[in-house]
């Protein structure tokens, strides 16, 4: 009889425990979403896919990456457009670099607005 039992008893502990795993995997997993855009901001995630939008990034990138003056933290800045609204993020030298990115942004044809997210490492 005991031979029947504990085998038995394994199984339905060992299938206790891989459910319990697997719910904590889905769990972990939820952690792992993104916050929604309100939490986190606008990312290069969001960026929409059209044509202007494309071509405002390009010519900011290529206006930063361009600049010698930059520093490697201010040339790789994140640039997200949508309908020509632009948002700034990372992390650059000082303000008058941040300045100086916001107003590349601001000259490429199609900005309308810049909202200037960078912060400024010391």
């Amino acid at each position: 009889m005991m031979r029947v039992i504990l085998p038995s008893l394994f199984i339905v502990l060992m299938l206790a425990a891989c459910s319990k795993s697997d719910n904590s995997r889905s769990s972990a997993a939820n952690d792992r979403q993104p916050a929604s855009r309100t939490d986190r901001g606008v990312t290069a995630s969001d960026q929409p896919e059209n044509d202007n939008d494309r071509k405002i990034i390009q010519e900011i990138r290529q206006a930063l990456t361009s600049d010698d003056a930059l520093s490697v933290g201010g040339k790789n800045v994140t640039v997200v457009s949508s309908n020509g609204n632009v948002t700034l993020r990372g992390s650059v030298k000082d303000d008058a670099e941040k300045q100086k990115i916001a107003t590349a942004a601001t000259r490429v044809s199609g900005v309308t607005k810049v909202d200037n997210l960078l912060t400024v490492t010391q």
